[in-house]
């Protein structure tokens, strides 16, 4: 028979087990370091700096209002892991840190629908050897993955007291802990928050011994005074660390509750504070002596950011999306998600397991509800579920004041999540044969280890690596041949051939290179415009979508540059609009005042390269009062709507209005006219110009477009009173008027391939 979760493990499996489940956090941690380049891990930067500081032989640094150290806000944190990362990367020569922390102006920090710009340092994409700053970075991240396998140790001495002996739950619990992507991701990087983390899972799991004693079997003294170290190791941790007062307290009373004895609970008092202040108290003091104030918060607050605007239902709910996101799997500087269906999908998981544990607990008690108690695995269970309540409780509290919310400050409640969520899910799956047991739990696990392989396989690489040069154009792609100050040539251009709405985003490729090496970093303008040069969608960055500086290239080598241009600017309904791509380059400190573009001959030319269909969202609500009308030209143009004053003076300006829709795609380009004629057919006004005006051309109409025409007609001062006719038609924009486009059928009068619209009287 297959083992079930409710089968023993036999300990040589279980000590196997547990082993794989670490082997696969440290590969997985060790792939994320491999993948994300130096500082792409949140703040990792700024604890870097912190700990180099500290490594120098500094003392510890006062913090201003300005962060004036490129620790910047980390310089209020608790200092022991920078303390001992200091002390592991003492003998490395970091001096080259700065040519390393160049940082990226157009990063899209916590912006992960954003496609580009994910790179927070300008040179990620370029390998780095493993020397100096880089290596002492690297040093901390294996520091902090040491830490990741000691909590996956705590995690499983944790959950063996929720579970029977030998139950293959606890190395369950541990595997789902190593596969989630954010934890790899977390403790592969250069953060206090993997010290922290190790320190909470370790003070839970010796509180979670403690609830499992029996009422008979007292605890030691010197239980209570490690419970004291740990929490003055986690205080002197992260200022997240003094959480852990809340459950240390509890457990307290409730120890003294137990033993009826109130001596037993100062006792218990004197135990875990005198250890705790001793280790961690000098720098509580310290920050009041600084700062006048016990925890530096708002010191910090001063520098990350203080909530100003009031919270709304809408913005909280927002906040713990991203709290979630980011405590599964939100790479990067928060800005590069999973597939959204991914989140989803756990949620759903998450919520299966808390009503899995829900029936279970009612089940429980229905069974035992006379003279209940609860035993120890019940108890400890109880236990990580406050933990996990008071550590929520405590980000929602934060997030009234402070302005991120992150996953990873979650980590300390690991234990209490896998433990819990394993035992929810292990309860459904009592519904299930014993032999599809312990696979059915298997499957998020494994499921959470796919997410990592495919953020690290494609989306890493994708946020990372630079575009790659290409021997010559592709075909599709239209030489253009354009230089700009001499520096860099755009070599040639690929646009997309179909239409795209308001909200979505046009792609297009730019084939670049530069003559000469360039020691300067500039800046690429992107833009598509509208017929009156407004910008409807712009991408301002350095070229790779930040992740290919002009610094780095090489001469004579072309560059495939990729890009997708947000439509987000303002798009009138009148017709659908041929944007132009507009392509040039600037110096960062110079953005409004680009380069000029010259051609091959050395002659100025224009940087609008191509052109982009865009179709309106919708036609203007004022077509709602234009008379119908039904007049059928060749080539497909139909008129089926006018409006025009019935009534007007003389010196007036008369605003006509025409609604055309193409039938099918017209074969050339026309030119349509208004015309006011006297009763002997003279012209007295007109405006003769294409339905589109300068917009849309009627070559590229598509069968289905409407486009509204508005011209206004300017009526002569001497015009005298009467009865005027209003005529209109079309004609080949090449004839010049000299041949019109003949009308089909009509249910207005027509006469010399014109239409009349109707007559206007001059008062």
């Amino acid at each position: 028979m297959r083992p079930s979760p409710r089968d023993p493990l036999h300990p040589r499996a279980e000590r196997a087990a547990l082993g794989a489940a670490i082997l696969l956090f440290v590969a997985l941690g060790v792939w994320y370091n491999l993948a994300a380049p130096p500082f792409e891990k949140p703040d990792e930067v700024y604890h870097y700096a912190f700990a180099r500081h500290l490594a120098q032989g500094n003392p510890l640094p006062v913090q201003t209002a300005e962060a004036d150290g490129p620790w910047l806000h980390e310089g209020t944190q608790a200092p022991l892991y920078y303390f001992l990362l200091g002390r592991l990367t003492a003998g490395i020569d970091q001096s080259d840190f700065d040519r390393l922390n160049v940082q990226n102006p157009q990063v899209n920090l916590g912006v992960p629908l954003s496609p580009g710009n994910k790179n927070l340092m300008l040179y990620s994409s370029q390998p780095l050897p493993l020397r100096g700053a880089n290596l002492a970075m690297h040093v901390g991240r294996w520091f902090s993955l040491a830490l990741g396998c000691l909590g996956l140790l705590l995690i499983y001495l944790t959950a063996r007291l929720a579970f029977p002996p030998r139950s293959p739950l606890p190395v369950l619990a541990v595997f789902l802990v190593a596969a989630i992507p954010q934890v790899a991701f977390i403790f592969s990087s250069v953060s206090n928050d993997s010290l922290v983390t190790v320190v909470s899972l370790a003070g839970i799991y010796w509180l979670a011994r403690l609830v499992a004693r029996d009422a008979d079997a007292p605890a030691a003294w010197w239980e209570w005074s490690v419970l004291g170290l740990l929490l003055g190791l986690a205080a002197l941790s992260k200022l997240q660390g003094l959480a852990l007062l809340a459950p240390a307290g509890l457990v307290a009373l409730w120890t003294a509750w137990r033993r009826r004895s109130w001596r037993l609970l100062v006792s218990i008092a004197v135990l875990t504070v005198v250890p705790a202040v001793a280790v961690a108290g000098w720098w509580y003091w310290r920050n009041y002596v600084l700062y006048g104030e016990w925890l530096a918060a708002n010191r910090l607050l001063t520098i990350t950011g203080l909530r100003t605007a009031p919270r709304t239902w809408r913005g909280f709910v927002g906040e713990m999306n991203g709290l979630r996101y980011s405590f599964w799997g939100l790479f990067g500087w928060f800005n590069i998600p999973l597939p959204g269906w991914v989140y989803k999908t756990l949620d759903g998981v998450t919520f299966i397991a808390l009503g899995g544990l829900i029936v279970s607990g009612v089940r429980t008690r229905w069974r035992q509800r006379r003279g209940w108690s609860a035993g120890p695995t019940t108890r400890v269970r109880l236990f990580l579920g406050l933990w996990a309540v008071i550590l929520v409780a405590f980000m929602v509290y934060w997030s009234t004041f402070a302005t991120s919310s992150q996953g990873r400050l979650l980590f300390p409640m690991l234990s209490a999540f896998a433990t819990l969520l394993v035992a929810g899910l292990n309860d459904w799956a009592g519904l299930l044969p014993r032999a599809w047991r312990l696979p059915a739990l298997g499957i998020l696990p494994a499921a959470l280890v796919a997410c990592s392989l495919y953020s690290l396989l494609v989306l890493l690489p994708a946020a990372y690596r630079a575009p790659v040069a290409v021997a010559e154009l592709p075909v599709g792609a239209q030489e253009t041949q354009l230089t700009y100050d001499g520096r860099v040539t755009l070599v040639g251009i690929a646009l997309p051939e179909g239409r795209f709405h308001p909200g979505e985003a046009a792609p297009v490729t730019l084939y670049l290179a530069a003559p000469r090496k360039l020691s300067e970093n500039l800046f690429l303008i992107l833009q598509l415009l509208d017929e009156d040069g407004r910008t409807i969608g712009n991408i301002t960055t350095h070229p790779g979508w930040g992740r290919l500086p002009t610094s780095l290239w090489e001469p004579g080598r072309i560059y495939e540059d990729r890009y997708l241009i947000p439509i987000d600017g303002p798009i009138d309904g009148r017709s659908p609009l041929r944007a132009a791509v507009y392509v040039t380059f600037a110096r960062p400190d110079a953005i409004s005042t680009p380069f000029q573009a010259y051609d091959e001959d050395g002659a100025p030319a224009s940087p609008m390269v191509g052109q982009v269909d865009i179709a309106p969202a919708r036609l203007p609500a004022r077509t709602d009062d234009l008379l119908p009308v039904d007049v059928t030209f060749d080539d497909g143009i139909r008129l089926i709507g006018r409006r025009a004053p019935a009534a007007a003076g003389a010196g007036d300006e008369l605003p006509v209005a025409l609604l055309w829709e193409a039938q099918a795609a017209p074969q050339q380009d026309y030119t349509a006219f208004v015309h006011l004629l006297d009763a002997n057919g003279a012209r007295l006004a007109g405006f003769d110009e294409p339905p589109a005006a300068n917009r849309y051309p009627t070559r590229f109409w598509r069968p289905g477009d409407r486009v509204l025409s508005e011209v206004v007609l300017a009526l002569p001062a001497d015009l005298p009173a009467g009865a005027y006719e209003l005529w209109a038609g079309l004609y080949p924009s090449a004839s010049a008027g000299a041949v019109r486009l003949p009308v089909v059928a009509s249910d207005q009068p027509v006469q010399d391939q014109g239409v009349l619209l109707g007559t206007v009287t001059i008062r």
